[in-house]
């Protein structure tokens, strides 16, 4: 696999031979790393990306604070992956597990065998997906973990399609980055997003209840409210709501009313206070204080940082 690169890659490592051009935060990174990706290159598009899989064993690496607009990285496959220090560790990844890095944080990497893994490097701070994920982890202040299936899946299939170097389909990586990007973040901010099990006994009685939340979110979502709508007792309303969907009632709920505060804060100039009563929070302190828990910042700085 060390002969694998495209011609994206080719043309970009020239550039570190010439005095006169910034060098690409990637090379500063396999420069800590100590090795080199096999294979790497730009993925177009609206969100455009630099993606870079390595494969490689080793013990332990630290990469200091980088001048990037933010970071995704996805493990494939091999072992036990730390990030942090052993007294505080801030992630252990296992394969199909990704995280996305915040600008300038240093890292510390342990490894517990081989590593199989694909960095894509934010290269359009303006995007909407990029800059949603660059700020939900800057508000973090450290590396943010998640697991999610398709993020996975979306990421393997884009290196995959990067490999064919000249061959590539620059339109499918382009749709493949998007899906990417798009079910990091919601998979980040959403709980439930996994959606209904087809097969749970209760699927079209609970489909109905969800139904009724998003086409109500300003309404009376309570527990006791929505059992009564799914016409089963209160705590069996929690169990099947559960088993279905993966998260409490009222966890969802208030996800799907802070998905819907995130939108009207960044497509509307719609006062802080409407934004709270349009969403069912009770009033904007209420507002404030779920969104400030979820996402380490404010609705009013929130929307200050998306514009």
């Amino acid at each position: 696999m060390e002969g694998v690169r495209n011609s994206a890659y080719l043309c970009q490592k020239s550039l570190i031979h010439d005095d006169s051009v910034a060098v690409p935060v990637w090379f500063k990174v396999r420069k800590a790393l100590g090795h080199e990706p096999i294979v790497a290159g730009r993925v177009p598009g609206s969100a455009p990306l630099f993606a870079e899989r390595y494969i490689y064993q080793d013990i332990e690496r630290t990469v200091p604070p980088m001048d990037l607009s933010g970071a995704l990285i996805v493990q494939f496959g091999g072992g036990r992956v730390h990030e942090g220090e052993p007294d505080r560790w801030r992630s252990v990844n296992l394969p199909t597990q990704s995280l996305v890095l915040p600008r300038a944080t240093a890292t510390h990497w342990h490894y517990s065998g081989t590593v199989d893994f694909a960095v894509f490097y934010f290269l359009d701070p303006s995007s909407r997906s990029m800059r949603s994920l660059a700020m939900l982890a800057d508000s973090r202040g450290e590396p943010v973990p998640f697991s999610d299936a398709l993020v996975g899946a979306a990421a393997l299939q884009l290196v995959g399609e990067l490999q064919k170097g000249t061959g590539a389909d620059a339109k499918f990586m382009e749709q493949l980055a998007g899906v990417m990007l798009e079910q990091s973040f919601r998979a980040l901010v959403t709980p439930g997003t996994r959606g209904i099990n087809p097969r749970h006994v209760h699927f079209f009685r609970v489909q109905a209840v969800l139904n009724y939340v998003h086409g109500n979110l300003a309404a009376d979502l309570s527990a006791p409210r929505l059992a009564a709508r799914a016409g089963v007792s209160l705590a069996h309303f929690g169990r099947m709501f559960r088993d279905a969907v993966g998260v409490p009632p009222h966890r969802y709920v208030l996800a799907a009313r802070l998905d819907l505060a995130r939108k009207l804060l960044t497509q509307s100039t719609m006062p802080i206070a409407r934004v709270a009563q349009e969403c069912g929070f009770s009033s904007q302190s209420h507002l404030t204080a779920s969104f400030r828990t979820a996402h380490s910042t404010t609705p009013a700085q929130y929307r200050v940082q998306a514009r």
